[in-house]
């Protein structure tokens, strides 16, 4: 009988894991973050909780531009006292970078932290920091770090511009973009690390939006969406590249990814849309932003 209940418990593991392997991030998962997320923000734990553990019973948790839903579910389990959780979510959001000091700095983490719970994660510490150290690419940090700064700074004399050197910039990164996505995938927080590990952003954002348009639309486009189907880049990063083509020809947007820019034909149609690439709906967005501008004084973007 034990045996039979440890097979079955097998297949059932074996079954829910091939499942989440084979997750599929637009349709399965972010729309449910993006209703916890805001759950969380105005307060309704359990009901964050819940939208939670639905979304990672789906597919494996990751960290999403804008919404850390990794920290945000472990401090959802510290508040309704689900330690064990809390230490196991913990202990991925130090793996994806985090560090100690920000959770012993938020009052939600005490009762956690003085659990018997909170007390192992800070034995812990250091072993898991070393293993995010071990596997995050320092050197490809850097070179995409100063990417950036090329893409910025030859832009950055106004009227002067030399169009020909921005012209040559540009070539020069969407060929190291293509080498990249090809040889490496997507270098998101897991391959570079977050802002928080020298204060500097890794954004693929303008060097995406500075590609040719026939290369963008057919290699980058289609390239990018499918990183975000499997959870390793952010769908907003498709919705600009295609909303700045558009807008940049005088066309309404699709995504309506461009703010302040009042160029979209149909609400509804746009947050189908919206949907369709794993961004969550406007009008959850700007529910959010007007929490976001009550808390911070600014709206959240995406």
């Amino acid at each position: 009988m034990r045996l039979a209940v440890l097979l079955l418990l097998l297949v059932l593991f074996s079954c829910s894991e091939n499942k989440k392997s084979e997750c599929n991030y637009i349709t399965d998962y972010y729309q449910t973050i993006y209703k916890a997320d805001y759950e969380f923000e105005t307060g309704n734990f359990q009901k964050a909780f819940d939208f939670y553990q639905t979304a990672f019973n789906s597919c494996e948790p990751i960290t999403t531009l804008g919404y850390n839903e990794i920290e945000k579910f472990a401090e959802t389990t510290a508040i309704l006292k689900k330690y064990e959780l809390t230490f196991e979510f913990l202990k991925k959001s130090i793996l994806s970078g985090s560090e100690l000091s920000r959770f012993q700095n938020n009052t939600s983490f005490e009762g956690f932290l003085a659990s018997k719970y909170g007390k192992q994660l800070e034995l812990e510490y250091d072993t898991l920091r070393n293993q995010f150290m071990e596997k995050i690419d320092l050197k490809l940090r850097n070179e995409l770090i100063l990417m950036r700064y090329a893409d910025h700074g030859v832009r950055s004399n106004g009227s002067e511009v030399d169009w020909k050197k921005v012209d040559s910039i540009n070539k020069l990164h969407e060929l190291r973009l293509i080498e990249l996505f090809e040889n490496q995938g997507f270098p998101n927080d897991d391959m570079v690390g977050p802002p928080s590990l020298d204060g500097r952003q890794i954004d693929l954002g303008p060097l995406l939006l500075h590609t040719d348009d026939s290369i963008r639309m057919n290699y980058f486009v289609p390239k990018v969406r499918e990183f975000v189907r499997r959870g390793k880049a952010s769908p907003y990063y498709v919705g600009a590249m295609i909303d700045q083509y558009h807008y940049y020809h005088k066309e309404p947007q699709i995504y309506g990814t461009i703010r302040g820019v009042n160029m979209i034909d149909d609400l509804k149609k746009v947050d189908s849309n919206r949907i369709s690439i794993g961004l969550a709906p406007l009008v959850l967005q700007r529910k959010k932003d007007s929490i976001f501008k009550i808390k911070y004084g600014r709206p959240m973007g995406e």
